[in-house]
């Protein structure tokens, strides 16, 4: 990647978390990374594979590390309450990414093949077994899936319509989301644990 890349992934990165996925203007980020809108669409066509790209390298980096924490020897809800705590992590620092990946799932179902489809079976087994052994309540496995993700992902999709009921600022929601991870961990505890 060269400099006048890497800027540009830098400056695009900052218009996405200020404005947004929608709100964000390709002219925006060429004035953040200091070129034109020419040389900007010589290097990403379009604000689609602009972000498309920093999807890519956002989720390349993070779900290696969540893959490693299902492989550790440990009970499955104590690696729920690790994942959650990550994942809510992750998207407090790319609030965007939750309604991007929807959007462009239904616009174009093969998109899905740039998301860690491994991961649902590594959580799997991690529960199967500790079901087997007695130290996780019986769920069916895709409730498991929906239920985790509605209670890290939820808030991120719904954050236009949370601010607006709890009149919150921008700045209150990113502090009601750091104590979320709490409350993912007490709420997947009470969900699975004997």
């Amino acid at each position: 990647m060269n400099q006048t890349e890497e800027k540009i992934l830098e400056a695009a990165e900052k218009v996405f978390l200020k404005h947004g996925y929608d709100g964000s203007r390709m002219q925006a980020i060429a004035d953040l990374a200091g070129i034109n809108k020419a040389m900007l669409h010589y290097y990403f066509r379009s604000k689609d594979l602009l972000f498309e790209r920093i999807f890519k390298e956002k989720f390349s980096r993070f779900f290696p590390a969540i893959e490693e924490t299902f492989q550790l020897e440990m009970h499955f809800v104590d690696k729920l309450c690790i994942f959650a705590e990550k994942y809510i992590d992750f998207l407090i620092q790319n609030p965007y990414l939750p309604l991007f990946v929807l959007n462009n799932i239904n616009k174009n179902p093969d998109f899905s093949k740039n998301l860690p489809l491994n991961m649902p079976q590594l959580l799997l087994q991690s529960y199967l077994e500790d079901v087997e052994k007695g130290l996780c309540k019986m769920h069916q496995p895709a409730q498991i899936l929906i239920t985790v993700l509605g209670i890290c992902a939820f808030p991120f999709l719904a954050k236009p319509m949370m601010t607006l009921l709890l009149g919150a600022s921008d700045e209150d929601f990113f502090e009601l989301m750091q104590q979320r991870k709490e409350e993912a961990k007490k709420q997947i505890r009470i969900l699975f644990e004997v």
